[in-house]
């Protein structure tokens, strides 16, 4: 190769840096080995790229469209050409293309304006007086929580699939290998979340739709649905609320019993109990229907509404099993709870 130059440090910078060939394909270009190549550059002086470099071939102006016009981060853009973020990076410094800042790529991710629906609102008012947690994180309203149970992961996507990008990774304690972080990044239109609420607004509870639909959010997250063995063979099904949020238990009894029903509201743990998973830092309480015509009644109310999986599984078992004895129902309760617990995180074994 040496004395038999085809090709000048020009072409080679322009073969190996502009056109992200390697050094095999110009060794194979120009009829040499690769040997002679690396010789030659490291003779014109001609830097190495880095590892994690990948040939990628897309030209600056569609480079430049996919980043500005559609507002594609430099992450999404690395997946469509099969190559890593960094490349990316440095293909738009490369050709000179303005990256945006950290807090402008939070706000240019997919983030629609809350459709100011007041039933939509009291769901999501809902969800926030119950497991998820929100904060104001630059230009962004995020709503988070972490949990063990892939219907709570579905639960977030489907309530906020039309307005932001819903992320989730697993947890980096080795503690809680099992659980997953979900988070979306929302408009500022949803700023009304930031405050969790310790009562519901006077105008949801006089509103049929608006309450129902809190009640279901809250539901969603801090209800649960039992079925039990009673004495005889006979069945028992029972819901429950349990939280420390005392003044919305009143306010969720109250309105129930105005539907005639008959809830119950008692004392559970006092505030400081030590448990298995820590000490309680408020009082618990329970909200707690028993009779049967109070849950079909609550059921056919919440059940349109409800966008938990596992709880929704469970009030149509309640539906389609409400006048059968134990034992005609005992295998598919069983199999039911079988079910849910093998989608738990711990028994999916996902690698995200």
């Amino acid at each position: 190769m040496k004395g038999k130059l085809k090709f000048t440090k020009d072409m080679l910078y322009k073969l190996y840096w502009k056109d992200g060939l390697s050094l095999n394909e110009i060794a194979k270009k120009f009829n040499c080995n690769n040997v002679s190549v690396l010789y030659w550059m490291k003779k014109f002086e001609i830097k190495r790229r880095s590892a994690y470099f990948k040939k990628v071939h897309i030209p600056k102006e569609v480079l430049k469209k996919l980043y500005w016009d559609k507002n594609l981060s430099s992450i999404k853009i690395a997946k469509r050409f099969n190559v890593n973020d960094r490349t990316i990076r440095k293909k738009l410094k490369k050709f000179g293309i303005k990256t945006r800042p950290l807090s402008e790529s939070l706000t240019k991710k997919f983030k629609a304006p809350f459709s100011r629906n007041l039933e939509e609102r009291a769901y999501f008012l809902g969800l926030r007086a119950g497991d998820f947690y929100v904060k104001e994180i630059r230009k962004c309203v995020r709503i988070q929580t972490t949990t063990t149970h892939k219907a709570q992961i579905d639960l977030l996507k489907d309530s906020f699939k039309n307005y932001g990008e819903i992320r989730k990774y697993l947890s980096k304690s080795v503690k809680r290998s099992d659980e997953w972080f979900i988070y979306v990044d929302l408009h500022s239109s949803f700023n009304f979340l930031l405050n969790k609420p310790e009562s519901i607004s006077k105008q949801i509870l006089e509103n049929d739709n608006c309450f129902y639909n809190f009640l279901t959010a809250y539901m969603d997250c801090e209800g649960s649905w039992k079925v039990l063995e009673n004495h005889k063979n006979s069945v028992r099904f029972i819901f429950k609320i349990r939280t420390g949020d005392m003044k919305i238990l009143q306010q969720i009894k109250r309105r129930l019993e105005k539907e005639n029903l008959y809830p119950r509201l008692y004392l559970d743990k006092r505030k400081g109990t030590i448990t298995p998973y820590g000490r309680y830092n408020k009082d618990i309480y329970d909200l707690t229907l028993y009779q049967k015509e109070d849950l079909i009644f609550l059921i056919k109310r919440l059940l349109p509404l409800s966008r938990h999986s596992e709880k929704i599984r469970k009030m149509n078992f309640i539906l389609k099993n409400k006048n059968k004895n134990w034992n005609e129902i005992e295998h598919e309760w069983k199999n039911l709870r079988k079910e849910i617990e093998r989608e738990l995180l711990k028994n999916l074994n996902l690698q995200e």
